[in-house]
């Protein structure tokens, strides 16, 4: 699911706690009290400001039921719901907002990430495919293995052979850059 993540968004994503309420609605936790027994840190006051930050951005809407005891529901809005997905990808991802949008706002890194998706690949053959100097593609590689979603293996060849692949981890996050089409 492709997210285009605005700057509001980005910012109000920076706050784990909002990705975790965003990502514990989109598994159908409704009531306050379900999603502080999902995050034993999660404090109720942090929770109550992210949800009424939440309503406020329009990702989520609230329902108040009358009755006694009185109770109150969040359910995801339509664009909630895509971000819930995207939020979800990136708990599991375990990558913070800032470095995925350090690789969103790099064409080359989502590229190379694409193109390692299909198959391990040599810089030579990356290089080819993106048109990128050398400089600029070791730079994005070497970042990209910092974060542990590319590998680099060393094949012990006559002349030796660099390949580069995803990792488990890269292959996680594929979700937050492409659509499902």
């Amino acid at each position: 699911m492709e997210v285009d993540l605005n700057s509001a968004h980005e910012n109000l994503l920076r706050c784990k706690w909002s990705v975790c309420v965003l990502a514990a609605l989109g598994r159908k936790l409704q009531r306050p009290s379900q999603i502080l027994r999902q995050f034993s840190q999660l404090t109720p006051k942090t929770l109550w400001q992210r949800l009424k930050k939440l309503e406020q951005f329009g990702l989520v809407e609230r329902i108040a039921f009358d009755g006694y005891p009185k109770r109150t529901e969040y359910r995801l809005t339509d664009e909630g719901k895509k971000l819930a997905i995207w939020a979800e990808s990136l708990l599991k991802s375990k990558l913070t907002v800032d470095e995925l949008t350090m690789i969103l706002k790099c064409r080359y890194m989502v590229a190379i990430l694409a193109l390692l998706s299909s198959q391990p690949r040599r810089p030579k053959g990356l290089k080819a495919r993106l048109k990128i100097a050398d400089k600029v593609l070791f730079e994005r590689l070497m970042k990209l293995e910092n974060l542990g979603l590319v590998k680099r293996e060393v094949l012990p060849t006559k002349p030796v052979q660099v390949l580069y692949r995803l990792t488990n981890k890269g292959r996680s996050i594929l979700p937050l850059f492409h659509s499902d089409k």
